[in-house]
């Protein structure tokens, strides 16, 4: 939408600026490429990792002290970021220790444990999602037994991280949107003979060491929030841990940007490339690397950022024009209002693609979680501004000149708000939609009905229709399924009979992806029949 509204201002003359710098618009594209390529061979896991399965159990009283630890996630992890910390009764630490394997990646972790003291202990895991974002949990079981003291919440280590991680991903990230945006519409201004943004901000060299400091402080943060073995398997030459990170890319990718604009001389062209690449760098970390089809999911997502950066850079180029520029204010209504509107169209239209590609409407108001309320605020405050706007243009039209300029103020900031807000978003847990599976399956002229609830990641009872074979039941039923991606087989797994031609079975689905099952029906006399298929399953937690 955005490429066409820019091709019908090209026709019609108002992006003649750009004539001048074709060769710069190819080398954009190949610089965009070049900075951003590694980022789409991120993994692409449905949602963050989940603990499934846990022995000792949650809440379990053990007989003995356990000499093992094992933990089964939803989908396999990088073991040289795992870690375990259990704690006594006490809140004193008993025993730290990352998984023993041979192997990189596995979904199960299992841990030697020294011999433990009657009481009960609190286990905290930390592990890494294939999407990079850091995920931790805790529960508790006893030796022996239960103590009153033991389950007592151990604080979450990365807590404070996680919120400097937010406040410098805002810093950031809002000074990199706002001053993209008025950089690109104070082009756009010019091209009119509206002043330029250097007669509205006479020293813009400040600005570059702000954002270099902002962008290293956001690395920092993040860096420091990711379990500490991140750095030691890095230098033992795991430096493909990065492309687990895609955040972390992202950021490099910002970086090299914020450079490249540091290169004195250059021509027009080359600094709104970088800008444009600046305001659209976002888009391609957090969630979407996690979601069913990430490609077509960064198009809303690159839009829905190029709107923002556009909005509020216009909302700050009008809030300069006042305090250091001059304009005919009747004319330059046109030019502004008609192309806010265009960007809070594309805002919000965009918001409600990513929404559809993200979750749905239906399981944010289901399954109600933090990210629904935050997701709520974003939309009042998107109206709110909407509300703002509306008012300062009737009164801008029925006045001839423009004079809400506290209104104005106040929309710019709520925006700000906004960026906040998006950024919050990408860190918290979205609510799945609940799916579930219901197919025919026909093989040998016999057709069988499978169904199952909530493909989420876990167990999952499949129950299966199977018709009799010339009056006869099978003689036993058993379903095996394989995860090819990552070649991986489990079963074959007995079906049991509920009643005449109904079969239950219980199917580990220990991760997120693609599956194919097969269903397996012996006869007496020898025949047997295979039904086979796939299923999609998303990850239990996000």
């Amino acid at each position: 939408m955005a490429a066409v509204i820019i091709a019908v201002q090209i026709a019609r003359g108002e992006f003649a600026i750009f004539k001048k710098y074709i060769a710069q618009l190819a080398l954009f594209i190949v610089a965009s490429i070049a900075l951003l390529l590694p980022l789409f061979g991120m993994p692409t896991a449905d949602a963050h990792s989940a603990l499934i399965e846990s022995i000792p159990a949650e809440k379990a009283v053990t007989e003995k002290s356990p000499t093992t630890l094992k933990l089964r996630f939803n989908e396999p992890v990088e073991l040289d970021l795992a870690n375990v910390t259990i704690y006594d009764r006490n809140s004193l630490p008993v025993f730290t220790h990352q998984p023993e394997s041979k192997s990189e990646r596995s979904a199960n972790l299992s841990f030697s444990l020294p011999k433990l003291k009657e009481g009960t202990y609190t286990v905290q895991w930390s592990v890494v999602s294939l999407d990079g974002h850091p995920v931790s949990g805790s529960y508790y079981f006893s030796v022996g037994k239960a103590t009153s003291n033991g389950a007592n919440a151990i604080a979450d280590g990365n807590q404070s991280s996680g919120v400097l991680l937010i406040i410098f991903r805002t810093v950031a990230q809002g000074a990199i949107v706002v001053l993209a945006g008025v950089y690109i519409f104070s082009i756009w201004a010019e091209k009119r003979n509206y002043p330029a943004l250097r007669q509205l901000i006479t020293k813009l060299n400040w600005v570059y060491p702000i954002l270099l400091v902002a962008s290293v402080a956001e690395l920092v943060a993040y860096v420091n929030s990711l379990p500490p073995g991140l750095v030691q398997a890095m230098f033992k030459g795991r430096w493909d841990l990065l492309l687990h990170f895609p955040f972390v890319l992202m950021l490099f990718a910002q970086l090299a940007c914020i450079l490249l604009l540091l290169i004195p001389g250059m021509v027009r062209g080359w600094y709104i490339i970088l800008w444009l690449a600046l305001a659209i760098t976002p888009a391609f970390g957090g969630h979407v690397w996690g979601l069913a089809h990430p490609y077509a999911a960064l198009i809303p997502r690159i839009i829905h950022q190029l709107g923002i950066s556009l909005w509020l850079g216009a909302l700050l180029y009008m809030i300069l024009i006042r305090r250091k520029g001059k304009v005919h204010w009747e004319e330059f209504r046109s030019f502004f209002v008609n192309r806010v509107l265009v960007f809070s169209g594309l805002v919000i239209l965009s918001g409600i693609a990513m929404v559809f590609f993200q979750t749905s409407w239906k399981a944010i108001f289901e399954g109600w979680v933090n990210w629904s309320t935050l997701l709520l605020c974003k939309i009042v405050l998107t109206l709110l501004m909407l509300c703002l706007a509306l008012v300062q243009t009737l009164k801008w039209k029925k006045n001839g000149e423009f004079s809400t300029f506290r209104l104005i103020r106040t929309e710019w900031l709520i925006g700000i708000v906004l960026i906040l807000l998006g950024v919050w978003l990408s860190q918290s847990a979205y609510p799945l939609p609940k799916t579930s599976y219901d197919k025919a399956l026909t093989a040998s002229e016999s057709t069988v009905q499978v169904h199952m609830k909530n493909l989420h990641a876990g167990n999952k009872t499949m129950t299966i229709e199977i018709p009799l074979l010339k009056g006869k039941k099978p003689k036993d039923v058993s379903v095996t399924i394989f995860m090819t991606d990552h070649d991986m087989k489990a079963g074959p797994y007995p079906a049991k009979q509920m009643d005449i031609g109904n079969y239950q079975v219980s199917l580990p689905f220990v991760m997120s992806g693609n599956y194919r099952y097969s269903i397996t029906a012996n006869y007496p006399g020898g025949k047997t029949t295979e039904w086979t298929d796939q299923v999609s399953i998303s990850s239990a937690n996000n």
